[in-house]
């Protein structure tokens, strides 16, 4: 067979671009991804190590879902070398968060646009945050009511949380 496009990677940014190139009827994509779905095998059960928040640790101990990577030794940091999960599963290091979503700060974003990266400011990148967020709390100046992604306030009452 013969393929549009190959992506590597079935993380969150390989499955979004996998799915944005097939918009177009024509075009066909295959996609990769080294590690295995987020089912168990032959079944259609979700796994409970990626499916269930407080099971974040199981992930982070397991090469089935973890490429256990570790950096080079960091001179700022008096040469340690620090563990650095990263996702081999679809849905890629999203997999591993304990589903957790964390928008940058605005000013990260500012900054990057300071530093040259043109268009990548917090109020260009706004429209497209909110294009793929549907919020519980529905749609505002922030915050997206129809997106694919489902975004909803923790179920706690924790001060942490509420913090």
């Amino acid at each position: 067979p013969s393929y549009s496009y190959v992506v590597i990677g079935a993380g969150s940014a390989g499955c979004v671009l996998a799915n944005r190139l097939t918009e177009e009827a024509h075009e066909s994509v295959l996609l990769l991804e080294a590690g295995p779905k987020d089912k168990w095998l032959g079944s259609l059960r979700l796994s409970w190590k990626i499916h269930m928040p407080a099971a974040l640790t199981y992930n982070l101990c397991d090469d089935k879902y973890n490429w256990f990577y570790h950096t080079l030794p960091q001179a700022h940091m008096d040469n340690r070398v620090l563990y650095w999960p990263r996702g081999r599963v679809w849905g890629g290091s999203s997999s591993l968060n304990a589903m957790v979503y964390i928008r940058g700060h605005a000013e990260d974003y500012n900054r990057w646009q300071r530093e040259g990266a043109e268009g990548w400011d917090y109020e260009h990148c706004l429209p497209y945050f909110r294009k793929a967020q549907c919020h519980e709390l529905g749609e505002n100046r922030y915050r997206g009511g129809s997106g694919p992604l489902q975004v909803s306030r923790g179920k706690t009452n924790h001060p942490l949380h509420r913090a």
